[in-house]
């Protein structure tokens, strides 16, 4: 909070899932969900969605970032019998549904992939040791300092998800509002 009133961003806190974002129509150049559309009710995730259409300027930019359901680590808990979605997910997508959400709440796709930024993280470190984490190179390093099963996985998958971006574990979109959009503002019952 105190970041974004440095850089005088507003900050809107409200139920994306039954409240109005409570700002004009057409007010905003940009907005960001980072890690959220998992976590509302799918069933209301249309209407989250056209309401930030809705405050969006024309060409106003939308970012979404959220976990990957088809990452390797998803695949692998599944494979092995256990929930691959986080506890409190709701729900978590593939790149084709966030785009194809965004474009049914009138946005058009500039960007689409899968990031990553969590290739090199979520291993079993000491704080200094997991600072120092830039590259494969380190990752070998923290796994032969303390040999565990996680650091072994991510050690293993480091080449894989590379190689392979779908299995990466973060999605982002670029949108933007369309100038024509394929719905209108969708209401909440």
């Amino acid at each position: 909070m105190d970041i974004a009133k440095a850089f005088d961003i507003k900050v809107v806190r409200c139920d994306l899932e039954r409240d109005s974002l409570g700002m004009e129509n057409g007010s905003v150049d940009c907005a960001i969900l980072s890690e959220v559309i998992e976590h509302i009710n799918p069933y209301y995730v249309n209407y989250s969605l056209s309401e930030v259409n809705r405050i969006l300027k024309l060409g106003g930019k939308f970012i979404v970032t959220t976990p990957n359901i088809a990452s390797l680590f998803r695949r692998l808990k599944l494979l092995v019998g256990r929930q691959p979605i986080y506890r409190l997910h709701v729900k978590e997508y593939t790149k084709y549904e966030v785009e194809e959400l965004l474009r049914d709440s009138g946005f058009r796709i500039l960007e689409s992939f899968y990031t990553d930024v969590n290739d090199l993280h979520f291993v079993e470190a000491d704080p200094p040791d997991y600072l120092k984490i830039d590259g494969y190179h380190d990752l070998i390093k923290v796994f032969l300092k303390r040999p565990s099963r996680i650091n072994l996985l991510r050690t293993i998958a480091f080449p894989l998800v590379k190689i392979i971006p779908a299995l990466r574990m973060t999605i982002a979109v670029v949108a933007e509002k369309a100038k024509n959009p394929k719905s209108s503002s969708i209401k909440r019952w």
